[in-house]
């Protein structure tokens, strides 16, 4: 993907979310080289949207988290903390590097996804 496809993507995952009261995280899955997280209000529904990336390269981040939904979740690392991660993950040219911002941990944990290609699917439940 191009970088100008994955900042809409993820601008459009930030505008979704931002709506919410609030999004609690999970991995929902892992198979070869591909992850999808997905986000819910109510973990007795169906989940309200899956964030999935595609050829994975590196994964730092916990299972389960908590947002705060009044600044972006979502980012691609640019300039000087992407060299950093680049260069002590060993990242193979190609791939982003994706960082969720969860809430109650401190703005440097580093909750990382290297990939190529991210999509999301909003879920409706009616």
């Amino acid at each position: 993907m191009e970088i100008s496809e994955i900042t809409k993507v993820v601008e459009d995952i930030n505008k979704f979310i931002r709506n919410q009261p609030w999004l609690d995280f999970e991995v929902l899955q892992y198979d070869k080289q591909k992850l999808t997280i997905i986000g819910c209000i109510d973990i007795s529904n169906l989940h309200d949207i899956e964030i999935v990336f595609e050829d994975i390269f590196f994964v730092s981040l916990p299972i389960e988290w908590k947002t705060d939904t009044s600044r972006p979740v979502l980012s691609v690392l640019e300039r000087e903390k992407a060299i950093i991660l680049n260069k002590k993950f060993k990242v193979e040219q190609g791939h982003s590097i994706f960082a969720f911002a969860p809430e109650d941990y401190p703005d440097d944990f580093g909750c990382y996804v290297s990939a190529k290609k991210i999509a999301f699917k909003l879920i409706s439940e009616k």
